[in-house]
């Protein structure tokens, strides 16, 4: 929320008032004014205007305007951005390979809900790529081998509805890795964390969710790192913060 003057204004607004484009419309009884679009809500119809004449503000249904105005307001309405609560759950299992006292088989399990928030924002026809990331264990040993892998991505079409909950289910991921932290560690990768890229579905990053604190600090400062850690594919053997190699 913004405070201006006394006067408590939300952030979508307040942002649609300063960009929103100005049109014609008129009603169903032929009455034609030029307005600027500063909401619309597309499940319940309601359309908040400001008349450009005079800066009157109006809050009606998109029906009362003739086939045309209407298609002009969707068109030109700022599109609010749903209120999205990401929950990652990670599990990991590991157990001894055959003969041996270090070597270690992990089964890493995910599973992800997308919780929409929003009162009357729908989210429809995103999609979430789901990153989780070994690190080599062989960095106990060298010094030099601190690095990651991606050990699986998996895709999953998202949708939710305002005041909804949509639950997914990763294909559990096997990695093995050698659990000595001294000298004579041979490598392989343990579970390190996950990282999870939901897109609208206009492909443009939502958010970004990620366990690994490194990382989350580098989103928060520059958001457009999600388009392109989207990009990386399995198997990449990537740096701590999730640069390739």
């Amino acid at each position: 929320m913004k405070t201006v003057s006394g006067v408590v204004i939300p952030c979508l607004l307040w942002s649609s008032l300063v960009s929103a484009a100005e049109i014609a419309v008129t009603d169903v009884k032929g009455r034609s004014m030029n307005v600027e679009v500063i909401s619309y809500t597309e499940s319940s119809g309601n359309v908040r205007i400001k008349r450009v004449e005079d800066g009157q503000f109006f809050n009606v249904k998109l029906d009362v305007f003739d086939t045309a105005s209407q298609q002009a307001i969707v068109e030109n309405a700022p599109k609010a951005k749903a209120d999205l609560l990401i929950k990652v759950s990670v599990g990991k299992r590991r157990k001894d390979q055959p003969n041996s006292s270090y070597m270690k088989d992990q089964t890493i399990t995910a599973s992800f809900t997308v919780e929409n928030e929003s009162r009357d924002v729908d989210f429809g026809e995103g999609e979430a790529t789901l990153f989780i990331i070994g690190r080599q264990t062989r960095r106990y040993s060298e010094d030099n081998a601190d690095y990651g892998k991606i050990l699986s991505k998996q895709t999953f079409r998202v949708s939710a509805k305002a005041n909804e909950e949509s639950e997914y289910e990763a294909t559990p991921v096997v990695t093995s890795y050698d659990s000595d932290r001294d000298v004579s560690n041979v490598g392989g990768f343990e579970y390190h964390g996950y990282m999870l890229i939901l897109k609208d579905g206009d492909g443009v990053v939502h958010t970004v969710e990620t366990s690994i604190g490194l990382l989350k600090k580098d989103v928060e400062e520059d958001p457009s790192m999600g388009a392109k850690l989207a990009q990386l594919a399995e198997g990449a053997l990537v740096e701590k913060n999730l640069k390739e190699r």
